[in-house]
This record gives C-alpha cells, sequence and structure tokens, in this order.
C-alpha cells in the first residue's frame, strides 16, 4: 500500500515538464535581454564619453587658436604700411590670422573672435559718436568673423585637430569669396559711418563716392594681400601632402 503511493508521488506528468521547460526559455530570455539591455547601455556610456572627450578637446583648440590668431591679427594691425589721411591704414595682412581662424572653426566661434579684436581696435581709435564707433569698429570688424560661412562642414572639420588640414579642406574658390565677402562687409561699415559722419571731407564730390573710393581703396589691397596669402598656404599644403604620398 505504501509502496504504490510512494511511486505515484514521485512520478511526472507531460503537463509538469513542458511547465518547466516554458519556465527554463523564459528565465534564458530574460536573462538574454538584461546582457543586450547591460550592453546598449555600456556602449551609450561609451558613445558619451567619446562625445565629451571630443567636444572637450575642439573646446581647448578652440581657445588656443582663437587667442594666438587675435594676438596675431593685433599685433599686425599696428604694423603700418601705409596710413590713409583721415584714418584707415594698409598693414601687413592683419585680417589673415582671423579669416585663417573662422575658415578652420566656422561662423560662431570666428564672429566671437572677431568681435574681440573689435574691441581691441578701439585702443587708440578715432570717436567722434557712440554709432560711429559701432560702425567704424565693432561691426566692421566683427564681419570678419563672415569669413567662417564657408568652412568646411562641422563633421569634417571635427575629424582632425590640425587647423591646415581644415584649412586645406576649403577649396580655392571659396576662400576668395570668404575674404571678398568679409571685406565687403568691412567695407560697407566704413562706408556708411564716412557718409554719416565724415562728409565734410568729400568737399564738392558726391559723398557716397568719395566714401567709397577712400575707404574701398585700402581694404582692396588689404583683401587681395589676405586671399593671395590664404591660396598660397592652401596650395603649399597641397603640394606638400602629395610629395609625401609619393
Amino acid at each position: 500500500m505504501s509502496t504504490t503511493s510512494s511511486s505515484s508521488s514521485n512520478s511526472t506528468t507531460p503537463q509538469d515538464s513542458r511547465a518547466g521547460q516554458a519556465d527554463a526559455r523564459t528565465d534564458a530570455n530574460a536573462r538574454t535581454d538584461a546582457n543586450a539591455h547591460t550592453d546598449a547601455n555600456a556602449r551609450t556610456r561609451e558613445i558619451g564619453r567619446a562625445q565629451r572627450s571630443q567636444r572637450n578637446r575642439e573646446m581647448i583648440l578652440t581657445v588656443a587658436m582663437g587667442g594666438i590668431c587675435l594676438a596675431l591679427s593685433f599685433v599686425l594691425s599696428q604694423i603700418k604700411l601705409f596710413n590713409m589721411p583721415q584714418g584707415g591704414t594698409i598693414t601687413p595682412a592683419s585680417m589673415l590670422p582671423l579669416i585663417f581662424f573662422a575658415l578652420c572653426f566656422g561662423a560662431p566661434k570666428a564672429y566671437c573672435v572677431a568681435f574681440l579684436f573689435s574691441l581691441l581696435q578701439l585702443l587708440g581709435g578715432y570717436f567722434v559718436h557712440p554709432a560711429q564707433v559701432l560702425l567704424d569698429y565693432i561691426l566692421a570688424f566683427t564681419a570678419l568673423g563672415t569669413a567662417g560661412l564657408f568652412a568646411a562642414g562641422k563633421a569634417k572639420r571635427l575629424a582632425t585637430t590640425n587647423a591646415l588640414t581644415r584649412l586645406k579642406m576649403v577649396p580655392f574658390w571659396r576662400i576668395i569669396l570668404a575674404v571678398l565677402l568679409s571685406c565687403a562687409l568691412r567695407c560697407a561699415c566704413h562706408v556708411l559711418a564716412g557718409v554719416i559722419f565724415f562728409a565734410e571731407y568729400a568737399g564738392e564730390q558726391n559723398v557716397w563716392i568719395y566714401s567709397i573710393a577712400y575707404n574701398g581703396s585700402f581694404i582692396a589691397v588689404e583683401a587681395a594681400i589676405t586671399c593671395a596669402l590664404l591660396v598660397g598656404i592652401s596650395a603649399g599644403l597641397g603640394m606638400l601632402r602629395r610629395g609625401k604620398s609619393t
């Protein structure tokens, strides 16, 4: 009697076996999902660390290059090759470092550095009215940051920390347009300031023609020097790279 009862209690029905297999599969799936979730979180954290590292690297590079280019532009602006009689000078490419920075780092950062340069130009400046200061200095020199609109795409720029390589990414025609547009905007600010605040110097001439001719004369020379040097640097980099590859 007791033997029969023990045999009956140790037997396993098909339903119990299937239920156990189902539980085992559920546990295996749960472990797989947990592992996949852990891997996904690890990849997300790794990507986040890489992005933070890239942002920090770019910030350090921007501050360093921005400071160097700002200092170079200011020093070059103090070397006057020719002084215009009513203000304005021809310098040894004082705009070049600013436009170089703009083409390497893009417009937003370039506007910031160009704005700082405009404040430095107030040292020893000639002021007759707050609006004249705004036109002749703040807006005129900040406009040089417009060259950054012609920089290579952000993704391409971030792929390298070499500023010269970033310049080489910009085609010659874009470099020329960057220089021409930024210098044209600077000239427009000077022309407007001349018409409004220095019209007496025009004498019997048309004030607009006089202001355009006067300001355009020295800015055109500066633009030509800057353009030639930037294109020459970019071409030289291309020749150097081809020489290394052969």
